[in-house]
């Protein structure tokens, strides 16, 4: 099992569309995959269509550990999709994490001990869709990963924050979590113009080894996938055709670690 962070400390990047359509392409592909919404936002747990019925959720496990409680019960936290993409759901109360996991013993390895404990054994991938931030919300993320994949919006601005992103990263493999590497860089919402393929250009011109050949483009697809609560993978559209081909990439680089 290889869990796999996707973050980028800049929102709206695609951050979310990109967990949710990758991991539809590995089930598709016969992967077994779960997701985890680690974003107080809770963008993925309602791109997969969550009630937000006042069951479990990843938030209820990182108050009870921040506050030495016994954690609660595992039972109904991992949720299912007729889609086959299993997920941990997040709630609002998230967003005052950052405050309870300053109190824990080891702050940032709240999340890899609360995975160890919930994680069942038989997926193949685990995906951590994470916030926007470099707090330490996003720390304990890359603590419990082994690998990083960072979507990187082809706009000029997107890319200042790269530079910081890759060097947490590096920091955080350097001194708690020393299996942890990026996996890759993946362009999205890439637009039909000079700008973005420059900045496309730039990415794999810079970092040839991380980079996607792939690059994921702007469609109306997305947010209507969003509003369907439905991956686009699998569809007839560009789109999805792009997520596959980023799906296969991924593997292909995981593959050739091995």
């Amino acid at each position: 099992m290889k869990t796999i962070a996707i973050a980028n400390q800049k929102g709206g990047v695609g951050k979310t569309t990109t967990t949710v359509n990758i991991a539809a392409g590995l089930v598709s592909l016969g992967k077994k995959v779960l997701c985890l919404d680690f974003d107080p936002q809770c963008h993925l747990s309602k791109y997969l269509g969550h009630k937000f019925d006042g069951g479990q959720t990843i938030t209820d496990f990182i108050f009870a550990k921040c506050d030495y409680l016994e954690l609660p019960p595992t039972e109904g936290l991992i949720r299912h999709t007729a889609f086959g993409i299993d997920y941990i759901p997040s709630s609002l109360r998230l967003s005052r994490g950052e405050r309870a996991l300053a109190h824990a013993m080891f702050p940032e390895r709240v999340l890899r001990e609360i995975l160890a404990v919930v994680l069942p054994e038989g997926y193949d991938f685990v995906f951590i869709d994470c916030n926007p931030s470099m707090g330490l919300l996003l720390t304990n993320v890359l603590t419990a990963a082994d690998r990083v994949l960072i979507p990187v919006q082809t706009e000029e601005f997107s890319v200042d924050g790269l530079e910081d992103m890759m060097e947490l990263v590096q920091m955080v493999k350097a001194n708690i979590n020393p299996g942890l590497d990026i996996l890759g860089l993946l362009p999205t919402m890439m637009a039909n113009n000079n700008d973005s393929r420059e900045v496309a250009g730039w990415l794999r011109k810079e970092f040839p080894n991380l980079a996607f050949s792939t690059g994921i483009g702007r469609y109306v697809d997305a947010p209507r996938s969003v509003k369907a609560r439905k991956p686009v993978t699998g569809g007839k559209s560009k789109l999805a055709e792009q997520y596959m081909a980023a799906t296969r990439e991924l593997l292909e680089k995981m593959e050739g670690e091995q």
